[in-house]
């Protein structure tokens, strides 16, 4: 019943909208993909943009969004020289309470003047179940909709999670895939993605405009900025720090996180893209041997290949208490059998690499090596590398 609309909501066409006329608001903008999103705001985009924040006040949200953007990169200048500072609004509001926490005020403000939501705010936890997640991943989405389709009508670019396909056994799947009978999802953040993702798919249907996007894996940008400790870097970590992999061919699509933003900014500013959905992952397929293989050419670390069934045992036998890995160890006990049995599907994105291609602010994939320098130049920069391996690093540059 949480993936269900009631029955009388209904969105029809408002005014004809321009990107150009209005603000644009995003959600979980100081969390770590959200910053590389304000970023590529700033950068493609003209008017103000309004994020919502948990703060004391505007100043202090002021003070979160600034501390996360430039923690990120260096903020671009403005068309005409306009500082950044000068077209971030904060909005102090919470995701997990009705009306996404703001005053009347504030939410009236919002439905008259925004005219397009970037909705990435989500709670991000492998370990938490539905219920933990349901108010700021799924509440919160319902309210983003009905801001969406109040006052003048607004474009809603939803950004989802390839985890809304749990852990599927398909050998391909496609950007009109939606798991509508909800197959293989047995952690609370798939599902409570899943149901989010539905929640928006039916409100295009019902004539929200909208767009979904769904990336895979977010990995650091290319210069090793953000700050993201996430499972597939705590994997990472790991199997540098023991000096093991997997042979298993499953398909790792790590995606620079300012390469991913850039190109979902890109394609919502394209207007005959809207009511479709984007998986935002590499061109190429790449998989743990080929990452490992470009870990141990930069920082000259020979790796031990185990197929999973021999890895897991392995892992649990040397992931300590103090180790990265450790908080998501019975994660992955839990799910080696899934990940064996999934160890063929791809997913497709002819769709979006299509939409990235005729956006004139479109990137290429950067080639695989640069992304793997940009995840080992991270883990420098955190200290989850030795000394040795850091000064090979900065050797190649």
């Amino acid at each position: 019943t949480d993936a269900q609309l009631a029955s009388d909501w209904r969105f029809p066409q408002g005014p004809a909208w321009s990107r150009e006329d209005g603000s644009a608001l995003l959600t979980g903008g100081t969390g770590f993909f959200g910053p590389f999103l304000l970023h590529s705001l700033l950068e493609q985009t003209t008017g103000s943009i309004r994020v919502l924040v948990r703060a004391r006040d505007a100043g202090h949200g002021m003070e979160r969004i600034a501390g996360s953007l430039t923690a990120h990169g260096e903020p671009p200048t403005g068309p005409e020289g306009v500082v950044w500072q000068e077209r971030i609004v904060p909005v102090c509001g919470d995701l997990s309470r009705p009306d996404l926490g703001l005053s009347p005020r504030a939410w009236a403000e919002l439905c008259d003047d925004v005219h397009a939501i970037y909705h990435n705010g989500a709670l991000v936890n492998y370990l938490l179940d539905y219920s933990s997640m349901r108010a700021t991943n799924v509440g919160a989405t319902r309210e983003v909709i009905r801001l969406a389709s109040s006052g003048r009508t607004k474009v809603l670019n939803h950004i989802s999670s390839t985890f809304v396909f749990g852990w599927s056994t398909k050998d391909t799947l496609y950007e009109t895939d939606t798991n509508q009978d909800m197959e293989l999802l047995d952690f609370g953040y798939s599902q409570s993605k899943w149901v989010s993702e539905q929640l928006v798919l039916e409100a295009m249907r019902r004539g929200l405009p909208g767009r979904v996007f769904r990336p895979a894996l977010i990995a650091p940008s290319l210069e090793g900025g953000g700050n993201n400790f996430d499972i597939a870097i705590r994997l990472l970590a790991f199997m540098l720090d023991q000096r093991i992999t997997t042979t298993a061919q499953n398909q790792v699509s790590l995606m620079p996180g300012d390469i991913a933003a850039n190109n979902i900014v890109a394609i919502a500013n394209l207007p005959d893209t809207v009511g479709e959905t984007f998986h935002v992952t590499r061109d190429v397929y790449a998989g743990l041997t080929d990452i490992t293989g470009l870990f141990s050419e930069l920082t000259d670390t020979p790796f031990e290949r185990y197929p999973v069934k021999e890895f897991v045992p392995l892992m649990i036998e040397r992931c300590q208490r103090g180790d990265i890995l450790f908080p998501l160890l019975n994660f992955f006990v839990h799910s080696a059998d899934n990940i064996t049995a999934m160890e063929f599907k791809r997913y497709d994105s002819a769709r979006y690499q299509a939409a990235r291609d005729r956006s004139d602010f479109g990137v290429q994939d950067p080639p695989l090596r640069d992304v793997v320098l940009g995840i080992v130049r991270f883990m420098v920069r955190h200290g989850l590398m030795e000394g040795r391996n850091a000064e090979l690093v900065h050797a190649h540059g």
